[in-house]
């Protein structure tokens, strides 16, 4: 059987060094001295950023994070810490990150536009009406969550297709966006950590996370498991409960054309 799977992890990318696909270095420069040297080094500053993140179920897993005085936004200590959560981000090649993750008591959350953008947008004290009303009729989409936090883990969570957020930059100037896709889902995903949260609380239930193992072997998963939906959708996608179909995360497609690569598997056949 053949499946299309993107290799990117969504909210941490990962060595890009050592992604197949689109952009692979060719066996001939990847045996260079120079691109050897380059990969452990890059290895190297992704392990020692691990290192420096807080996983479940730490305490700043588990707890709200304080909101930022208003007042203390542009301080040296604030600015200081923040210029700290966004290298971390960087050396972890997240999409997006939030300071309990770094140990930090604090309600702020980096976010990237796209996987290839250079630079983070910074929320302090981001706010979404309707968080985490399980009762809200709106458009959603469901797709397999993973959280660098969380080990090698991925759960089924069911978002907002779109989402307006209030909060204030890193210059303590007030804004409202309106985001949608995965801009949505990475923003409401951090601010669960802001909340105490993590996949395994959005999650419909225990059957709804399997590892990243777990995840390869889905051609051999019980036919509907754990939920139709969640069958038929692999990660890196959107099931989209308005059209009842899976789709590529809206604003994504050219990543997503250039990031995926084909996989070839056998079939169990049940008898």
């Amino acid at each position: 059987m053949r499946r299309c799977v993107p290799c990117l992890r969504l909210l941490c990318e990962g060595t890009g060094l050592l992604r197949g696909g689109a952009g692979s270095p060719s066996p001939s420069s990847s045996s260079s001295p120079n691109f050897s040297h380059a990969a452990e080094e890059k290895i190297e500053k992704e392990s020692q950023a691990l290192k420096r993140v807080a996983c479940y179920p730490h305490r700043f897993m588990t707890r709200p994070v304080l909101p930022v005085p208003t007042s203390q936004i542009l301080s040296p200590l604030f600015l200081s810490n923040l210029m700290e959560l966004n290298q971390l981000a960087t050396d972890l090649h997240c999409l997006s990150f939030s300071a309990p993750k770094a140990h930090w008591d604090a309600a702020v959350i980096l976010l990237k536009d796209s996987p290839d953008a250079k630079e983070y947008e910074v929320w302090v004290n981001p706010s979404v009406p309707g968080y985490d009303d399980r009762n809200a009729v709106a458009p959603m989409y469901g797709m397999w969550e993973n959280c660098i936090s969380c080990g090698a883990s991925m759960a089924w969570v069911v978002r907002p297709q779109r989402i307006t957020c209030s909060g204030y930059d890193e210059h303590g100037s007030q804004k409202v966006q309106v985001l949608d896709g995965m801009r949505a889902r990475c923003l409401m995903h951090e601010l669960d950590h802001l909340m105490g949260k993590t996949i395994f609380d959005q999650t419909t239930g225990p059957e709804f996370v399997v590892s990243s193992v777990a995840m390869a072997q889905r051609h051999l998963w019980p036919a509907n498991f754990p939920s139709a939906e969640a069958y038929m959708t692999i990660p890196g996608q959107f099931f989209d409960y308005v059209r009842n179909t899976t789709v590529i995360p809206p604003g994504m497609e050219w990543w997503y054309a250039q990031n995926t690569r084909e996989e070839f598997g056998n079939d169990r056949i049940a008898r």
